[in-house]
């Protein structure tokens, strides 16, 4: 009697048998990375200021930071999604983003879920990554992000990135 390992799959977070081709490799959800979208983002309302976000993603605000540039007004911009490969730190990740377009404020990811609001299972999306402007209680600088699976959460600036990591770049 032979016993099935059984894996939860990072991309898609179904449990597959060890080793199976997972279907969710050929699937295509989401925004393809490259292909040029709109976003809007009202950066005056509530839900959308820096300390608002940390709220909503279940951190205290009153603990937290926010240092830098903020999206003031309606504005309409153009974006893409972009794949860096592995880099060791968020300099690194800003470096080679710089060839593809300009970093967004973090504010954008708010404009991201409204607009794609699915689980793309596809790695998580580094929005804003050149904005490292939410500092932790405890120092850390962080950037906001969204996983794989639609949750929307900050990251630490100062770790490694893998290969599956798609960042949002103004162009």
């Amino acid at each position: 009697m032979g016993i099935d390992v059984v894996e939860t799959c990072w991309a898609c977070g179904v449990r597959h048998p060890s080793g199976e081709n997972h279907p969710c490799s050929n699937r295509t959800l989401g925004l393809s990375e490259g292909e040029v979208f709109e976003l809007m983002l009202d950066g005056n309302a509530p839900e959308n200021q820096p300390l608002a976000m940390v709220a909503a993603d279940g951190y205290d605000p009153r603990y937290w930071k926010h240092n830098g540039p903020k999206v003031e007004g309606r504005q309409t911009r153009k974006f893409k999604l972009v794949s860096v490969d592995l880099c060791w730190n968020i300099d690194e990740v800003r470096r080679k983003l710089a060839a593809h377009g300009e970093i967004p404020e973090g504010q954008w990811r708010q404009a991201y879920k409204v607009a794609y609001n699915i689980q793309s299972r596809k790695g998580p999306i580094g929005i804003a990554v050149a904005d490292p402007s939410w500092t932790t209680p405890s120092g850390f600088r962080c950037f906001p992000y969204i996983t794989s699976f639609g949750a929307s959460r900050f990251w630490a600036a100062d770790n490694e990135f893998q290969v599956h990591w798609r960042w949002l770049v103004s162009i």
